[in-house]
């Protein structure tokens, strides 16, 4: 009796380099292009523009399908809508509706991919770049949760500033975004820098539930692809 199983959504050699090239790029920007660049408006603009780059490109070589792409679009575009908004108005509140909105759209990829990967059958480079990027999404969700709660209740880090609505500028939230995406990063892989420090229960809570989880992904992960691996058998 056959047993049925999810693969990849079969795309060209064409669009899966692409979308690999799209990703490589989008994690080269914010890593290490953002950075060292005068922080102003065109920083920020590229920050943003590389997350929206990073998370279209895996959910597209992963998946492939119209309504997906759809799906995130909208998410995106509220996401940049209500963004401007924010910046245009000086207001909290659409600042909060924007990175709710992204941080949906962060949720809504690593969903897509850990579904791939938990109902794929074969070991590819797909899978592989699937775990790669649930990994990065990740980080860059936290971050976004971190940022979220230090804006809501400032002072919930300390080390990593407080922004002011009174003053705002794309320096300070360039710096705190780029701040909290260091710390995500540093509790994903459990290093504890000791240079950002929660201080609040919320804050804490938040830190240890990505530390558990930076741990135990890796050891799913490894676990599934070695299940994989031995159920599947070699083909010439």
């Amino acid at each position: 009796m056959e047993t049925k199983t999810q693969e990849f959504s079969p795309i060209s050699n064409k669009s899966r380099v692409s979308g690999f090239l799209g990703a490589f790029f989008a994690v080269v920007a914010i890593f290490l292009i953002a950075p060292i660049f005068e922080k102003n408006f065109y920083t920020h603009l590229l920050l943003q523009c590389s997350y929206t780059l990073l998370i279209l490109s895996t959910i597209y070589i992963i998946d492939g399908k119209r309504s997906i792409l759809i799906i995130g679009f909208s998410l995106l575009l509220s996401f940049i809508y209500f963004d401007s908004l924010s910046f245009q108005h000086h207001s909290f509140s659409y600042m909060m509706v924007a990175y709710g909105f992204f941080s949906i759209f962060t949720l809504f990829a690593i969903v897509i991919l850990m579904r791939k990967i938990l109902n794929s059958s074969l070991v590819n480079a797909e899978l592989i770049f699937a775990g790669l990027m649930v990994y990065l999404l990740s980080g860059i969700l936290w971050g976004n949760f971190y940022f979220i709660q230090n804006t809501i209740s400032p002072g919930s880090f300390y080390g990593a500033g407080i922004l002011d609505f009174n003053q705002v500028s794309f320096f300070n939230i360039f710096d705190q975004q780029f701040n909290f995406l260091y710390y995500s990063f540093a509790t994903l892989a459990t290093l504890g820098m000791g240079d950002i420090i929660p201080l609040n229960h919320l804050a804490k809570s938040l830190t240890a539930l990505e530390s558990m989880f930076g741990q135990l992904f890796v050891a799913v992960i490894i676990a599934r692809l070695v299940s994989i691996w031995w159920q599947v058998p070699h083909k010439e």
